[in-house]
């Protein structure tokens, strides 16, 4: 039996997919528990299933159900729904605020993975997926450097070396 069910984040607004009408879109779901990973899935939808597409906006999360197929002329794999509804819809974009303070952290922390939307309000609107990472990598040995200069001791990386002699003096 060819059944999948999906639960996930829509990453690019629908498109035209085929000559029979059929609109598509990427579905990222997460691939692991910490979401260091996604997956990124083709979902064609016919146009006689055609749902409330105005919804299916990036960022927004839906359902899918249908079966698994190649489609179209390369023959990708794609999830060829028979049912997609939106069950969340997308966040509002962040307001255009006066910026107050830096917001810069003086640490080094790892950033968690996350669908970031991108374009917002354009043709070109999509979800992206940004891998976790860690900021600040030097900032460690930055704030270690700047406690030896407080305390007038050299940073072990910096050691002072005795002034080199020229041969032939004395």
């Amino acid at each position: 039996m060819n059944r999948a069910c999906l639960i996930g984040l829509v990453a690019c607004l629908p498109r035209p997919a085929g000559q029979d009408g059929e609109l598509g879109f990427l579905l990222l779901t997460q691939c692991d528990p910490a979401g260091e990973r996604v997956d990124r899935h083709r979902i064609i939808v016919s146009p006689r299933q055609v749902p409330a597409i105005e919804e299916f906006t990036p960022g927004a999360t839906v359902y899918v159900e249908g079966h698994l197929a190649r489609h179209g002329a390369r023959g990708r794999v794609s999830l060829i729904a028979t049912r997609a509804f939106s069950t969340l819809p997308a966040p509002p974009p962040p307001d255009e605020g006066p910026v107050t303070g830096t917001h810069a952290s003086p640490r080094e922390h790892l950033r968690a993975g996350h669908a970031r939307r991108v374009a917002i309000g354009t043709g070109r609107e999509r979800l992206i997926w940004v891998r976790p990472t860690t900021v600040r990598p030097q900032a460690a040995s930055a704030l270690h450097r700047q406690e030896h200069r407080r305390t007038g001791t050299p940073h072990p990386k910096q050691r002072r070396r005795p002034p080199a002699t020229s041969v032939g003096q004395t």
